[in-house]
């Protein structure tokens, strides 16, 4: 029976992309990211998607009972962020898959890099390998990038062309670190916060400014007076109005109101009558008071578009802040459509 699950300990490795996922994903108290696991089986499925994959891998025990591990991996996005490509993954494949494991005891792993029956390594894009045989340079998945980069330099004018992200550079990816200034409304209302319960595990929408962490490309585009900023994740667009006599609506939204102008080159964005929602992808609450500045600032060539938010909201924190990060040029990337869908869980 191919039937192993076995505790390896922490590794810095597995820090890196664990680090990612529950960036990107909320997995903060699903997951034990100090510790790795190996665990062996059959595929039985394989599901690249947003907002993550999954695999279903069958591992059998000395006495041939099944269990299905739920696997969760990078999503979709994220591998074609990444350049790489899962078809070396196959349904009915013995591997082994390393990861976090569970924090409810459940059989469930974040995965972090796959031993193919090959003898290769499948590491979803990211330049760590954890197997013996991907240390020897044994790694398969790398693909590239499937966008006209000529095309893609001819068009871009500005700030207006697509903005990736260096995934591997905790300078670009994630800008939510937490230690901000909380006021005591906001540790009591995160106190009260479970992971489980997080809509942002499933295609529930980020709002402003919590969308600004996606690793995935975004792109701005003038439409008349304004500009448009559309991000891959969530199919989001955020309309930043650039005639200074718009008049905000009433109602407080996703997304809020955005006024912009630009100083030189930055374009700096102005943002309020935003809702409450989560403020990160760890639960820290904002009201519907949250005002948020923006800066978006090119380097003289438009290859890097440095960000900063600044973020005021008397109720959760007890001054304004201010938070950073970059995103990169790549010519060839685009924004794609998100198609979104909701885990399956095994035995529901």
């Amino acid at each position: 029976m191919f039937n192993v699950v076995r505790l390896v300990g922490l590794f810095a490795g597995l820090m890196v992309v664990t680090s990612f996922a529950r960036a990107h994903h909320s997995q903060a108290g699903i997951f034990d990211s100090a510790k790795n696991i190996e665990v062996a089986g059959v595929i039985k499925s394989v599901s690249w998607r947003n907002p993550h994959g999954q695999i279903l891998l069958s591992v059998k025990d000395e006495k041939g009972v099944e269990t299905v591990w739920d696997v969760e991996t990078a999503s979709i996005a994220i591998l074609r962020n990444r350049g790489a490509d899962g078809s070396s993954v196959l349904v009915g494949d013995k591997v082994t898959i390393a990861g976090s494991p569970s924090m409810r005891n459940k059989p469930e792993l974040l995965a972090r890099s796959v031993l193919l029956p090959s003898g290769y390594e499948f590491t979803f894009g990211s330049a760590q390998a954890y197997f013996p045989e991907g240390k020897a340079g044994r790694v398969i998945g790398r693909g590239k990038i499937d966008g006209d980069a000529e095309a893609a330099k001819a068009k871009a004018d500005g700030i207006y062309r697509v903005w990736s992200t260096i995934m591997s550079d905790p300078a670009a990816f994630p800008i939510f670190k937490g230690g901000y200034p909380l006021t005591a409304a906001a540790k009591a209302a995160l106190a009260k916060w479970n992971p489980r319960d997080n809509v942002l595990l499933k295609c529930g929408n980020k709002g402003t400014p919590l969308i600004m962490i996606t690793p995935l490309p975004v792109d701005f585009t003038k439409v008349g007076d304004n500009i448009v900023m559309r991000l891959e994740e969530n199919d989001a667009q955020r309309t930043i109005h650039m005639n200074p006599k718009d008049v905000a609506p009433a109602a407080h939204t996703q997304f809020g109101y955005s006024r912009g102008h630009f100083e030189g080159t930055t374009l700096v964005v102005e943002t309020d009558h935003l809702t409450a929602a989560y403020f990160d992808h760890e639960g820290t609450p904002q009201s519907d008071q949250i005002k948020t500045v923006e800066r978006f600032i090119p380097n003289a060539d438009y290859t890097r578009l440095d960000y900063t938010l600044t973020t005021t909201d008397p109720v959760n924190f007890e001054h304004a802040f201010e938070l950073k990060r970059y995103f990169v040029w790549r010519p060839g990337d685009y924004v794609h459509p998100y198609e979104c869908l909701d885990r399956f869980e095994p035995g529901k």
